[in-house]
């Protein structure tokens, strides 16, 4: 059986319309990120970081749509800064370790574009950012914040960085689950979009003959009309000449 299968341009006018809605939740979770940071400026005094990420965040997002609005640069953007983010909490609470749970949320945030390469961003970032620190932190490099401990050895950093790439991996399936899903949905609303138009086409050239067996229909009676009548005429005279006759 032969299956319908989407143009990229029919791909691209299904996805320009979900992107559109979640840019506007991922732009929600970026300010409530951002604002997050600068509340949290408050326990350290770290109002630089804060209000320099918050900015660099919320700035690059409207220049690139400004700049570029058909291109998906932001979406990529938006997916670092989640990953700076955790690195400027985590640095911002020096060391607290439920800081780095922020880089599950923003996987699972970015889940809404149903595009699992916008994941790699945010994973790239924090593996780079953990393994930085975390050496920095080991070397005994001051005012290094990473973990609350002393350091983070080696097997726990490698189980930290596993367990956040599983979580990425599974947020980046999830996202092209839901892809597939909304593709399929098109394809069948597509066809269904057909069937109606085929019926209505159907419908509009049934209503045609219709009309034109309606006329066909009326001159048939006329004309039995006719004949009857002419019939009736000649009977009247084959009468009178009958009765002449006699």
């Amino acid at each position: 059986m032969h299956t319908l299968q989407l143009s990229k341009q029919e791909e691209a006018n299904v996805m320009a319309d979900l992107n559109k809605r979640s840019d506007q939740f991922i732009f929600r979770f970026l300010m409530i990120y951002s604002v997050f940071g600068i509340f949290i400026s408050f326990y350290y005094d770290t109002w630089l970081i804060g209000l320099s990420t918050a900015a660099l965040a919320i700035g690059s997002w409207f220049v690139l749509k400004a700049l570029l609005p058909n291109a998906s640069l932001h979406r990529y953007v938006a997916s670092g800064f989640f990953g700076v983010f955790v690195g400027t909490f985590i640095y911002q609470m020096h060391g607290l370790f439920e800081m780095h749970f922020f880089a599950f949320i923003g996987s699972a945030i970015l889940i809404v574009y149903q595009n699992w390469k916008y994941q790699i961003p945010l994973i790239g970032f924090v593996v780079v950012h953990h393994a930085v620190f975390a050496f920095l932190q080991y070397t005994g490099v001051p005012d290094i914040y990473f973990t609350q401990l002393e350091y983070m050895s080696l097997h726990t950093f490698v189980y930290h960085a596993s367990l956040a790439l599983a979580v990425v991996i599974v947020c980046g399936y999830w996202a092209h689950h839901f892809r597939k899903l909304t593709m399929d949905n098109a394809v069948k609303e597509i066809a269904l979009n057909k069937r109606i138009a085929m019926t209505e086409q159907l419908n509009k050239k049934l209503g045609i003959a219709t009309s034109k067996l309606k006329i066909q229909n009326k001159e048939l009676e006329d004309n039995k009309s006719k004949l009857l009548s002419l019939t009736e005429k000649q009977a009247a005279m084959y009468e009178r000449l009958r009765t002449e006759g006699i």
